[in-house]
């Protein structure tokens, strides 16, 4: 099987430093001192400057994603394979990228999560939560019904729907819309059948490893769980 320059790299340094994984991290969220990854096309695009400018003069890509800065960013498919040893990585944070993957392959992916990480290593998972989702929805319909006059806004079904499975409602790209959603007994199933052994629920920027709860960035709508081998 081939590998690119970087997994080779990879591969040979572990075990000589403290691996950082940072999943999903867009060109935003990049972590100083972690291995930022991502699967976006746009981290290809950004390693070939003048065909990202021809892509933007023929307004294929926008303005925004024409400056966004993918340079420190690592392509890697996360549902298929993460190129690192059985238990060599320290830490994983990941936030906001496991409903943007089909329900299967993000079942890989957690079980990749696991195979990787060390036995003292942790992981910092946040989804969004949908449990909290779903209030909002019985509210804002409740408080809809209960007017005078017969409601006609349809805002909280839609935004309810979208967040739910958007990306088969408007078959945009792989990763554009989510495509399944989490609750707290849902997602510990899972993460018990695959093999962690402790599963913490935290609040917004709280937990045992203060480095990785210091990254939380939504603390509205997010379930955040720290989950151990």
């Amino acid at each position: 099987m081939y590998l690119s320059k970087w997994r080779m790299k990879t591969i040979r340094n572990q075990g000589q430093r403290e691996v950082k994984l940072n999943i999903g991290c867009g060109p935003t969220g990049q972590i100083k001192g972690f291995d930022n990854l991502d699967n976006s096309p746009s981290v290809l695009l950004s390693r070939i400057p003048v065909l990202k400018l021809a892509f933007y003069k023929l307004r294929i890509i926008n303005k925004h994603q024409y400056k966004a800065d993918w340079s420190g960013v690592i392509r890697c498919d996360v549902g298929r394979r993460l190129p690192y040893r059985n238990e060599k990585v320290d830490k994983i944070y990941t936030s906001h990228l496991l409903e943007h993957i089909p329900q299967k392959k993000g079942v890989r992916f957690l079980r990749e999560c696991h195979r990787v990480l060390k036995k003292d290593g942790i992981m910092r998972l946040v989804v969004p939560d949908l449990l909290w989702h779903a209030e909002r929805y019985v509210n804002r319909t409740k408080a809809l019904i209960q007017l005078s006059a017969l409601p006609d806004d349809r805002k909280a079904h839609d935004t309810f729907l979208k967040t739910m499975y958007g990306a088969y409602l408007n078959k945009e790209r792989y990763g554009a819309e989510h495509c399944y959603m989490y609750d707290l007994p849902t997602l510990a199933s899972v993460l018990k059948e695959i093999g962690f052994q402790s599963i913490r629920k935290c609040q917004y920027q709280e937990g045992e490893d203060e480095e990785l709860a210091t990254y939380d960035s939504r603390p509205e709508d997010s379930l955040y769980l720290e989950i151990t081998n």
